[in-house]
């Protein structure tokens, strides 16, 4: 039957409505998203560290329902020879190497499905930890991982590095990768500085001042104590200590000496990454203690002492610490027995399949998207993710952009138009004539 010209006008009509109520919508997704917000309270850059966060601020530590960022320690320093010294067990990826974009991505898959909101990245610059990060980083761009750095600043002696290399390390650091997103899980890059009871004061402010923290980096200690983080908050923008020997349910005053330790650094204003440690064996590296993991209880007791202490991230320790016996990564021993405990605590689903993929063929050379993701980053100055803006901000959710919605709903517009005029252009053409 032939289409009047009254229908042709109806349909029409129903189309440009579709289209303006299309476009209103999307106009007020755009308006209720609003700007992207600030992630947290900051001060002037030329504030001193301890006044950069007040403690329990709104949806921080302290507020209820709060629930802290996870971390877990990762080490990049592993290539195919690694796997013969020191080692219990063995990862169920294979024997790989740190640099292999395979293996990162499933390592990170992995973490991601089991409640892991951010690895902190063990480095110190070398050629071939720098191409680990460099492909870590760029891994965490696909797949929404956050990284903090943990700057080793002691040599396999357990001695201070020198002083020249931890300035020359952490500009390059700043230059490379200071407005990267990937770090700004606090707003802006966050440094833990490993060993830093082993340097003086002024080595660290020399440092500070060089990075300019904590206007573009947060400079986090590791010190050990309550004491010895008052003595030195004006130096430190926070504290993560690695305390990856002590058993949650046996070690004497355990709970009292972390509490005391988070209270000291939120009383200073300072980020507190309270650890939560699986496991422990140093007998393979010369050691004797032992910490037995008890199927899982030693890492459940320490998740529950480290969230008592109000944390401002829970940083498991760890995820692929071998030679100490802390790992949670899959394994040939415990399979996925730790990422199902880790899951459980943190509510998240669980890795969605237990089969180990095919080994990936090993990779000399970075990825391309490794090589985007460094060149997008160099040439940055080490502005931060937060400019000038003083001290470390709460996590914040990711938002939509305004701009990025009304373009589509223009571009939606627009469409829906032209397939109108488009159409009706056709029809005209094969619509029969109506008689005399």
């Amino acid at each position: 039957m032939p289409r009047t010209r009254g229908a042709h006008v109806g349909a029409s009509s129903r189309a440009i409505s579709f289209a303006v109520a299309a476009f209103v919508a999307l106009s007020s997704l755009a308006m209720l998203s609003g700007p992207v917000l600030s992630a947290g309270p900051t001060t002037d850059a030329s504030s001193s560290p301890g006044s950069s966060v007040s403690a329990g601020a709104s949806g921080g530590p302290g507020t209820p329902g709060y629930k802290p960022p996870v971390l877990a320690y990762y080490y990049v320093w592993f290539n195919t020879a690694s796997w013969s010294h020191a080692k219990a067990d063995q990862p169920l990826l294979g024997p790989y190497t740190s640099t292999d974009p395979g293996v990162i991505s499933q390592q990170v898959a992995w973490a991601r499905e089991s409640g892991v909101d951010a690895f902190i990245v063990s480095w110190k610059s070398s050629p071939s930890l720098n191409l680990a990060l460099q492909e870590l980083v760029a891994e965490a761009h696909r797949q929404n991982l956050k990284l903090v750095l943990i700057y080793e600043g002691l040599d396999v002696n357990r001695n201070p590095i020198p002083l020249a290399t931890v300035e020359s390390d952490l500009v390059w650091f700043e230059n490379t990768y200071g407005s990267d997103p990937a770090f700004d899980l606090y707003g802006k890059p966050a440094v833990i500085w490993s060993g830093s009871w082993r340097f003086s004061n002024s080595d660290i402010t020399t440092v500070r001042n060089l990075i300019d923290a904590p206007s573009k980096i947060l400079l986090l200690g590791s010190e050990k104590s309550a004491a010895a983080y008052q003595a030195r908050a004006g130096l430190f923008d926070g504290d993560a200590y690695y305390w990856s020997s002590a058993d949650p349910m046996t070690t004497p005053g355990y709970l009292t000496k972390l509490n005391a330790l988070g209270q000291a650094v939120h009383a200073a204003g300072g980020l507190w990454l309270a650890p939560a440690p699986a496991g422990f064996d140093a007998r393979l590296n010369g050691g004797t203690s032992t910490v037995d993991r008890r199927n899982g209880a030693t890492l459940t007791a320490a998740w529950s002492d480290a969230l008592g202490t109000s944390p401002d991230g829970i940083a498991v320790i760890s995820w692929n610490e071998y030679t100490e016996g802390s790992y949670i990564e899959p394994s040939v021993n415990y399979s996925f027995r730790y990422l199902t405990v880790l899951s459980s605590l943190t509510g998240a689903p669980g890795p969605s399949t237990t089969a180990v993929p095919s080994e990936p063929a090993p990779s000399a050379q970075p990825s391309a998207a490794a090589t985007a993701a460094v060149a997008g980053a160099t040439g940055a100055t080490g502005a931060g993710a937060a400019g000038g803006s003083g001290g470390p901000a709460r996590p914040a959710p990711m938002d939509y952009s305004p701009a990025s919605i009304l373009f589509a709903a223009g571009v939606l517009l627009i469409l829906v138009i032209f397939g109108w005029r488009l159409r009706s252009g056709r029809e005209e053409l094969v619509e029969p004539k109506e008689g005399p």
